[in-house]
Parts: structure tokens; C-alpha cells; sequence
């Protein structure tokens, strides 16, 4: 992983098919293509040149643009579904209320086919500017889950000093006041318990799931990207009767050098969300709509 956002990807219009519309240079970000004289040239008008986003090739009604480059083939367009296919607001809505975090699991494993398919929605996440940097560890069947836990406290160990309170008093004029409040009211106490009940062979980190997925990015991507492919496994998993989990202390595992060795991190590559997949061990009857921290119109 790691892109030099020097290389641009190239457009090619064929001439032959293109009807000089010009909806591609409409919706072209980079500005690498233009209208002039009624047809459509290509240049770099932008210092990123072009980002291989697509837009142009997907806006064709003749298929004249192709693009290649910055991990983009013509190979990953794919025709969209027919509008009657597509989930209508009532629906969505009717999905993201159905969703509850889901800590207690089915003993039943999750399909191969169900794993890609989660995967292939998943892959649907934007991301701040083309290709995406975002990588996935997953961790399929218990078995692996159950090491993935292991793992993860043998990492939580190593950094426990760390968290002692010594430490954090240290490091407080770094991590300003609510940082600090944060580490000690919160992290801390979380990382002794999960050592603690794992210490008791009980697993409040993965929740004996059959199913993990671990985020991780380059550092010198958009940390939102790896949240954002996070939330839409969730959804995937959501619609194909999945319920699911985001584990929020993974991040710490980016300083874990061996755990990032032992399942192909980049070094330099920073963890982002978990989630744990399987399917619920309980039926909620009802959901919860909750309340925004503020809702504010300008």
C-alpha cells in the first residue's frame, strides 16, 4: 500500500463512438477533460492530473471513455442496478433501524460466499481521492477469530505500561485535558478488563465471533476511509441477515509491531475500526431512533 498521488491515470476517448455531449467534462473534478471545438481533449489542468475516479467513463451513454491507471481498470465498470432494484429511502431507513450492535453470536459459521459478498459491498466505500488505501485482515471461522483475541491481548500486554498512570500523568500536556480524562476514564480501565476477562478465558473483545474484520490504512490517507469501508461491511452484513459489532479499541494495535508483522499490516500502516460478524444469537423487537448531540441549520 502507499500511493505516489504524482501518477495519474490515463483517459482515452475513442473518437469513432463519442458524440461530443460533453456530460463527461461536466463532471470530470480534475478538469482533465474539456470541451473545445466540440469535442472532448485531454490535458492536465490540475497538479493531481487524472485521479482514475471514473465519473467520465460512467457518465458515457456510448462506452467512448475508458480509464486506466491509479489502480482503475475498464474491467471495474459495471452497468448499475435498474432503478426498481435499488433500496427505496423506506427501506434504507427500515435496515438502519434494524441494526443493533450484536455481541452474542449463533454457533453456526458465516458462507465463503456470504464473507465476499459482504467484501464486494464493502468495496463500494468512498474514499478522498482515488485508489483506496484502505486494506482489510479478515479473520475467518472461529478458530482464527479466537487467535485474532489471543493476539490482540498479547498486544494489549506488551503496551500496558503505557496506560499505568504514571505514564498518562507524563503525557498529559500532550494530550490536553480531555485526552488525558479520556485515556484514564475510559481506555484504561477498558484495556485492564478485557486483559482481565480474557486472563478468565472469556472474550469481550471479538465475543467468540465467526467472523472478523480488521481496517487499516496508509498514513497518509483520509483516517475517515478506513471508518467509512467499516460502515458499509456493517450495512453489507446487516442486509444479508448478519449482525455485527465495531470494536473502537483496535486502533490501538497499530503500535503493536508484531501483531502487524504476523498478519500482513504495512509497518507504517495505521488500525483503524474492527467489527465482529456472525449471526445474532437473540431477536430485538424493537429498535431505537436516538438523538443527534446537535442538529444545527446555517
Amino acid at each position: 500500500m502507499g500511493f505516489d498521488l504524482h501518477l495519474s491515470a490515463v483517459p482515452t476517448v475513442d473518437p469513432s463512438t463519442c458524440t461530443g455531449c460533453g456530460r463527461c467534462a461536466e463532471v470530470c473534478s480534475s478538469q482533465t477533460l474539456a470541451m473545445e471545438d466540440g469535442k472532448v481533449s485531454i490535458a492536465t489542468r490540475m497538479f493531481l492530473g487524472c485521479i482514475g475516479c471514473g465519473q467520465c467513463a460512467a457518465i458515457c451513454s456510448t462506452g467512448a471513455i475508458t480509464v486506466q491507471g491509479r489502480r482503475f481498470d475498464p474491467g471495474d465498470l459495471v452497468d448499475l442496478p435498474l432503478a426498481d432494484r435499488r433500496a427505496s429511502a423506506d427501506q434504507l431507513d427500515a435496515l438502519l433501524l434494524s441494526r443493533r450492535s450484536i455481541r452474542r453470536f449463533e454457533e453456526r459459521e458465516v458462507d465463503r460466499a456470504v464473507v465476499d459478498r459482504v467484501l464486494a459491498m464493502t468495496s463500494t466505500a468512498p474514499m478522498g481521492i482515488p485508489p483506496t488505501e484502505v486494506g482489510i485482515v479478515v479473520f475467518h471461522g472461529r478458530a482464527k477469530v479466537r487467535q485474532f483475541t489471543a493476539d490482540a491481548m498479547t498486544a494489549f500486554r506488551a503496551m500496558r505500561w503505557f496506560f499505568h498512570p504514571v505514564m498518562l500523568a507524563l503525557m498529559r500536556p500532550l494530550m490536553g485535558k480531555a485526552g488525558y480524562q479520556l485515556m484514564r476514564d475510559f481506555v484504561r480501565p477498558l484495556i485492564e478488563y478485557l486483559l482481565e476477562s480474557s486472563e478468565r478465558g472469556e472474550d469481550f473483545f471479538a465475543y467468540d465471533a465467526p467472523l472478523a474484520l480488521l481496517f487499516h490504512h496508509d498514513p497518509g490517507s483520509d483516517p475517515a476511509d478506513a471508518h467509512i469501508a467499516a460502515t458499509h461491511a456493517m450495512l453489507a452484513a446487516q442486509s444479508l441477515g448478519l449482525g455485527s459489532c465495531m470494536i473502537g479499541t483496535c486502533p490501538a494495535l497499530g503500535h503493536a509491531k508484531p501483531f502487524k508483522a504476523k498478519h500482513g499490516i504495512p509497518p507504517k500502516n495505521k488500525v483503524g475500526l474492527g467489527l465482529v460478524v456472525g449471526y445474532p444469537a437473540a431477536t430485538f423487537l424493537r429498535g431505537v431512533r436516538r438523538k443527534m448531540a446537535s442538529v444545527t441549520f446555517a
